[in-house]
């Protein structure tokens, strides 16, 4: 089961209803949000982090946020946590940088979401590919998501 698949799988277990949008292949949320004729903040940024104790997380923002890198250390229960490497973030997740979706990864990896995600009314996110998006409520995906709040 591809990635793509697996999410389309879990939307409907959990009887979420979601819009797919294909576009160009998209690199960036302001690019994202262009292609689809959203605000920048409603499109998902999701960041596969790596702890000082070596452990992936993956961190959920709106599009237009940068990362807070003492803040998200913090939440996290570490002292210091940095992008995690490419490859590593492939093998784990299923698809490359740039098109992480915010769940649904091959591997369990701990979820840690921006609660400025759950004040939106819908949120846009790759697939795990870069020329697909689903459009889904943004409660929705702190149901899917099971995040900590940080």
């Amino acid at each position: 089961m591809t990635l793509e698949e697996n999410i389309i799988d879990m939307l409907k277990k959990n009887d979420i209803d979601y819009e797919l949008h294909e576009h160009e292949p998209v690199y960036t949320n302001p690019v994202m949000a262009e292609k689809l004729g959203v605000s920048e903040g409603e499109t998902v940024k999701s960041l596969v982090l790596s702890t000082k104790e070596k452990e992936m997380i993956v961190l959920v923002l709106p599009g237009d946020k940068k990362v807070d890198w003492k803040r998200t250390a913090k939440g996290v229960g570490t002292k210091k946590v940095t992008f995690a490497k490419p490859e590593a973030v492939s093998e784990a997740v299923g698809c490359e940088v740039g098109c992480v979706p915010p769940f649904g990864h091959l591997t369990e990896l701990p979820i840690y979401m921006d609660p400025e995600m759950t004040k939106k009314e819908y949120i846009y996110f790759n697939p795990g590919v870069h020329d697909k998006s689903f459009k889904i409520k943004a409660w929705d995906l702190k149901k899917l998501c099971s995040p900590k709040m940080i």
